[in-house]
């Protein structure tokens, strides 16, 4: 018997990721929500969710979900994954799961009960390689330039060049986190009206064995980087660096490396380091 998948965010992306990774054939399409019922309807009718419901809360107390799909924008998506995993549903995310200090003490919560293995967080953008390229090397530099879309981005939203966008780079940290890891010589630039960090300039020493070099920038920043150095946020077409992973999460089958925690040490380094 095929167990019941919900929606929060009734939006296309949340249907491209179930037809691309062939969920359906997995999961029954059960529920999907939206803070306008009538847009959740007309979602339900289109896409042939069972129901549907005008809140998140609403959907989240259904008993009959076993899994949910959480797309919402980072701001907000935390707050549920925690109310998810709270009425034992499990959850499946993309990055980041955190973008907030305040949400520390929960995310640590999560870990501790172990309910933080019944998240999973979707790899799009091959999050450890960066640390793969690492081994046995003496120094590496990550160089990212993000242009934003403005006709897809809200134009009082703008993305953190390093907690939202670098989750190769919280990976490789993760990894490193039982070594000395000194973070210097940082330069930082804030985005006037919503107070994201749009440039990062630092290099991270770990353990006086590796020098990563860092160099973060939006093209929002007064900053200008080589236009030859540029990260598409958008995989469309692409599949996912752990689908596999992903079936073993939705058959329950045997455990696996769970990347869902790894982001909470270096979350918690770099929101020191940036305000000591």
């Amino acid at each position: 018997m095929k167990s019941n998948l919900a929606i929060l965010s009734s939006d296309q992306k949340s249907i491209d990721f179930i037809k691309k990774n062939k969920l359906s054939n997995k999961l029954n399409l059960y529920a999907n929500s939206s803070r306008n019922i009538d847009v959740a309807e007309a979602f339900a009718e289109t896409h042939k969710f069972k129901k549907y419901y005008g809140s998140y809360e609403d959907l989240i107390k259904d008993k009959e979900i076993d899994f949910i799909l959480n797309f919402l924008p980072s701001g907000i998506k935390f707050e549920y994954i925690y109310l998810c995993l709270k009425n034992k549903i499990k959850v499946i995310t993309d990055y980041p799961i955190i973008s907030n200090s305040n949400d520390l003490d929960y995310y640590n919560e999560l870990i501790n009960s172990k309910l933080i293995n019944n998240l999973f967080l979707i790899n799009e953008k091959n999050i450890k390689k960066l640390y793969e390229n690492s081994i046995n090397k003496s120094s590496i530099t990550l160089t990212k330039n993000f242009f934003q879309n403005n006709k897809l981005d809200n134009s009082l939203y703008k993305k953190d060049v390093l907690f939202e966008l670098s989750p190769d780079l919280f990976f490789l940290i993760y990894k490193y986190r039982n070594q000395k890891i000194s973070i210097f010589n940082k330069e930082m630039s804030y985005d006037n009206l919503t107070n994201k960090l749009s440039y990062f300039k630092c290099d991270i020493d770990i353990d006086n064995k590796l020098m990563i070099n860092v160099l973060l920038n939006t093209n929002n920043s007064n900053y200008q980087l080589n236009k030859e150095i540029k990260e598409s946020d958008f995989r469309l077409n692409l599949p996912i660096y752990n689908k596999n992973d992903l079936n073993s999460f939705i058959n329950i089958k045997n455990s696996f490396e769970n990347l869902s925690f790894f982001s909470y040490y270096p979350y918690k380094l770099f929101q020191e380091v940036l305000n000591e």
